[in-house]
């Protein structure tokens, strides 16, 4: 059998190049192709993500606004007792306080003395308002200290004590506290000193040595 002539070098070149110019082609397209599929890829990858937050919140507000389901009717059962605030007691004091009626309102708020001297001040001073048997915490606050144990001390002390007559102007701002004359006891002294500490002025009026109706503005300062 006689071989074939050898292929020839142009031919096998020619070869070559027509591959490498196929391969170079179709890379090229890759390339051309890359931007629209990164593209396309972006807008599903962000519709995907757009349809999962729309679902999530679809189901967030079924949860949050839809009616519940009807329970199943329970058997009725009789409600546990509630304690009542003398729970801590002892059951003899329990039964004293459930038998007979432990509170009753006053017969009158003020004292034949307080509604003397709420009448005087009244009359004497047309231009203010004067108010009776006002807690002190109505008068002052705790100033100048952070919540704390120091701090309710100080507003239990306030609570702890009233004065008999508040005398304010038509705005409601305090002018003076007129207390009946009860001598220099604690409470007059503690009064004195919180209500001086907070540039209130404090009085103590002596049914027997009233001032001058005339000159009750000046009495309270207000002259």
């Amino acid at each position: 059998m006689v071989a074939g002539p050898p292929p020839q070098p142009r031919a096998c070149a020619r070869q070559w190049f027509v591959a490498a110019g196929a391969v170079l082609t179709f890379a090229w397209y890759l390339l051309a192709l890359a931007p629209v599929v990164a593209v396309a890829y972006l807008v599903w990858a962000y519709r995907k993500k757009t349809s999962a937050r729309a679902a999530a919140s679809k189901e967030r507000y079924a949860q949050l606004f839809d009616a519940a389901p009807p329970r199943p009717h329970a058997p009725d059962v009789a409600a546990p007792a509630v304690p009542t605030p003398t729970a801590g007691l002892a059951s003899p004091h329990v039964s004293a306080l459930r038998a007979s009626n432990a509170y009753a309102p006053r017969a009158q708020l003020l004292n034949v003395q307080q509604a003397r001297l709420r009448d005087l001040l009244v009359s004497g001073l047309p231009d203010h308002e004067v108010f009776a048997q006002v807690s002190l915490t109505a008068v002052l606050e705790v100033a100048g200290l952070p919540d704390g144990r120091e701090r309710e001390q100080r507003v239990r002390a306030l609570a702890q004590q009233t004065v008999d007559c508040v005398v304010c102007t038509q705005a409601l701002a305090v002018v003076a506290i007129v207390d009946l004359d009860s001598g220099s006891t604690p409470e007059a002294r503690f009064k004195l000193e919180v209500l001086k500490a907070a540039g209130v002025r404090y009085l103590q009026w002596n049914p027997l040595e009233p001032p001058p109706e005339g000159d009750l503005a000046a009495w309270i300062g207000e002259k």
